[in-house]
């Protein structure tokens, strides 16, 4: 039994080297933004933005705006894809930061 209790201090161990906190933020990161054309800004509905390593989606409303929460850490990166539209990738560094996202039409 001595063995088994002189050891027992390294269970411990993961818990002190790994805190969630390191890995995962303390609550969700919200990334807002709007979908324009590139020629003449207006707003493009039902535009498909999902973040590439994760299960985070959304679509832009009838006046192009969209909302994505993620836990993950910044930067991710965000795939915006629509039937009429060019498909375009970008990174989100700053959430503060309203996107813009102008896309080209095919």
């Amino acid at each position: 039994m001595k063995s088994t209790s002189a050891y027992s201090w390294l269970i411990a161990v993961p818990a002190l080297i790994m805190n969630p906190s390191d890995i995962y933020p303390s609550k969700p990161v919200k990334i807002e933004g709007n979908v324009i054309h590139s020629q003449n800004g207006k707003q493009v509905e039902n535009a498909y933005i999902y973040i590439i390593s994760g299960e985070e989606e959304a679509l832009s409303g009838k006046d192009g705006v969209f909302t994505i929460s993620t836990w993950q850490q910044l930067p991710v990166t965000l795939i915006i894809e629509h039937p009429k539209y060019k498909s375009k990738q970008i990174s989100i560094k700053d959430p503060a930061h309203r996107a813009t996202i102008k896309l080209d039409p095919k």
